[in-house]
């Protein structure tokens, strides 16, 4: 199960690849007009920050636009995923990209159809939007779960990358589902490592333990 921060932010990058959990960072092009920085230099950045994939959405919406975009972020680090939207041209600009050899995949997910033809263009992930799905009425984790069960049945190698989630409760279902992949934004990441549950008892120690020394500095029993 790979684990990704949905960020434009070198800094937030650094903060929790020191944790030792994150695989990778996802953005979009929302997430870097956010910033004052540029798309190159965002994206060479995060390249920096991390050991791992970073994922960049092309801007364009025609086929020819899209491959020149996605040749470029190619270039961008060495382990740059070009994100491209489920569209009609996307999936012939994925098509184009990937028989270049270039890491690319489908964005902007929201049925299992869209996901299987994404899987059958080679795809090196797909990425169906969990948030965005439960907006418009449908159970998000439901659709998630069908499309890697559709996935594992077939044996496609496509990474199924949940994005657009928003909850712990929502990653915790992922989880559960046996997803590939999760992204999470900051907010979400961070609740992660928390339970109200933990705090209590380590008060309770501490509580305990009250004025006594470090058990590493107090020497006297030896």
């Amino acid at each position: 199960m790979r684990l990704y921060i949905d960020t434009a932010s070198e800094e937030t990058v650094r903060e929790y690849r020191s944790s030792g959990v994150i695989d990778g960072v996802t953005t979009n092009p929302s997430l870097v007009a956010s910033t004052d920085v540029s798309y190159r230099a965002t994206i060479e950045r995060l390249s920096e920050a991390i050991d791992g994939p970073v994922f960049a959405q092309v801007i364009a919406d025609d086929v020819e636009g899209m491959v020149a975009e996605g040749r470029a972020y190619d270039s961008w680090g060495p382990d740059v995923i070009v994100k491209i939207p489920a569209t009609p041209a996307g999936y012939e600009a994925l098509e184009r990209l990937r028989a270049e050899g270039i890491e690319a995949g489908i964005t902007v997910v929201f049925s299992i159809a869209q996901a299987v033809l994404a899987a059958k263009n080679d795809a090196t992930f797909v990425a169906p939007y969990v948030g965005r799905l439960e907006d418009a009425g449908e159970d998000g984790i439901d659709v998630v779960t069908g499309m890697q069960e559709t996935f594992d049945a077939y044996g496609f190698e496509t990474e199924l990358l949940a994005a657009s989630v928003r909850t712990r409760a929502q990653a915790t279902k992922l989880y559960r589902a046996g997803v590939d992949a999760v992204t999470l934004p900051p907010e979400t990441l961070e609740a992660q490592f928390h339970h109200h549950k933990t705090a209590e008892g380590i008060a309770g120690f501490d509580d305990d333990w009250g004025d006594r020394s470090s058990p590493v500095a107090d020497r006297s029993g030896e």
